[in-house]
């Protein structure tokens, strides 16, 4: 025992060791099941909820290109030097298992004598790129300035928040797996979607439509009931919660600025043009209006 919790101390202060442990422990049987999408999409919901219905490990990833994971995990460790040390019991180096897990799923990519299972997550543009803009402002301390919302708009404008989402399936979706989710019809009044090559199988699931996730779930899956989605990872409950919040209730987006992000392939594949339109009433005249029509 006193071996073990050595051990146990030693790989909680070493990165590397922390990492190669972590790694060791996924190995498993059989193809895996991956999360693979942008984040704040309800994908850690998704996550969580395929791990509890079937029991097995889920992997949830955000990249699997090598260059941008290689960087991204730079930036996390270059991050350490100023994060305070975690209590005793508290995860060692926390949010660190995606970057693992990406690193790993790199060296065993899909075939078609391994094919993995895929589920992909999406959602209305704005509201996505708004949401990672505060989770990462607030990672990175930009929020305790009392900034405005003039000021925060700008900052969501000027470091290109907005191109990301609709970049994403070009950047890192088709690249890593081979799959151009844009050749395949969606039905947007379905919200869910299938698709699949020799070395995967892919579910496309709208954050929009989480009520329909239990039971597309279930089919993708082979389960014999739905599989409850939980909320999760809510940004209204984070720390800046207040500030995002009022964000939401007061920011007004150019008619410019809209049309670049609603005219992408990636919002009209996957939304409708009547809810292209309340999207856009939603971020040109407020919450309230939008709803009211």
């Amino acid at each position: 025992m006193p071996f073990r919790a050595s051990a146990g101390r030693l790989i909680g202060r070493s990165y590397a060791l922390s990492k190669r442990y972590a790694q060791l422990r996924m190995r498993g049987a059989g193809p895996p099941i991956v999360v693979f999408s942008m984040g704040k999409t309800g994908s850690t919901a998704i996550a969580r909820a395929v791990q509890d219905a079937t029991g097995t490990r889920v992997f949830q990833v955000f990249r699997l290109e090598a260059g941008r994971l290689a960087e991204a995990e730079q930036r996390y460790r270059a991050g350490l030097e100023h994060a305070p040390r975690p209590a005793n019991g508290a995860v060692p180096f926390p949010g660190a298992l995606h970057l693992w897990e990406s690193d790993y799923l790199l060296t065993r990519p899909p075939t078609a004598a391994a094919p993995w299972r895929v589920i992909t997550t999406v959602r209305e543009p704005v509201a996505q790129a708004v949401s990672a803009f505060f989770h990462g402002t607030g990672r990175r301390d930009l929020l305790g300035g009392d900034p405005t919302v003039a000021a925060l708009e700008a900052t969501l404008l000027s470091e290109d928040w907005l191109r990301a989402p609709v970049r994403w399936f070009d950047r890192e979706f088709a690249p890593a797996l081979g799959i151009d989710v844009f050749a395949t019809p969606f039905d947007p009044g379905q919200g869910h979607g299938e698709l699949a090559t020799p070395a995967a199988r892919v579910l496309l699931l709208r954050q929009e439509n989480l009520h329909a996730a239990p039971a597309a779930l279930a089919a993708f899956l082979g389960r014999p009931a739905p599989v409850p989605v939980p909320a999760r990872n809510e940004a209204a409950t984070k720390e800046y919660g207040g500030r995002y919040r009022e964000f939401l209730a007061s920011v007004r987006l150019s008619e410019r600025v809209l049309d670049e992000v609603y005219g992408s392939r990636y919002a009209r594949h996957f939304y409708a043009d009547s809810e292209l339109e309340r999207f856009r009433r939603r971020w040109t005249h407020g919450p309230a209006e939008a709803a009211s029509r």
